[in-house]
């Protein structure tokens, strides 16, 4: 049974920072969830990712906030904001960025982190998130990726 804000189990909404995006869930029972975003981010625009989701919802002793952490992947497409933030060994010196052309097809393993707040009798669900992130393809790199968003439980 789903265990979203008022008992729903599926919410749309958008998040701010990395990526800049439309954001889902679908809770699939009071301790997990699937995430999912589609929109812009340093990995490409579109930036796709999805995760999956375990929930703490006695970390704060509390039906309002809780904690939560996930694994996922992230794939980037197209254009990339001013490269990455990501190390990239070499010929002997660092550079920071990752792939060397705009048009790479980025694929990244991910972890999250985050915090959710439900505000009682709201449809709502508002969550902060840091998210680890491991270039993987075209070149192997690393950074993490924050995001503040809101979502709605129709």
């Amino acid at each position: 049974m789903a265990q979203g804000p008022k008992g729903k189990s599926f919410g749309v909404g958008f998040s701010l920072g990395d990526p800049t995006a439309v954001s889902f869930r679908i809770w699939t029972s009071r301790e997990n969830s699937w995430d999912a975003a589609i929109g812009a981010s340093f990995l490409g625009n579109p930036h796709i990712h999805g995760d999956y989701l375990w929930h703490f919802n006695d970390a704060f002793n509390s039906r309002i906030v809780s904690l939560y952490a996930g694994v996922g992947a992230a794939l980037g497409f197209g254009d990339k904001r001013d490269g990455w933030v990501l190390v990239k060994y070499k010929k002997g010196h660092d550079y920071w960025y990752y792939g060397d052309r705009s048009d790479d097809l980025v694929i990244a393993a991910k972890g999250t982190f985050g915090l959710n707040i439900i505000p009682r009798n709201t449809p709502l669900d508002i969550f902060l998130e840091l998210n680890p992130i491991i270039g993987i393809s075209p070149g192997f790199g690393f950074d993490i990726m924050p995001s503040l968003g809101i979502r709605f439980y129709p």
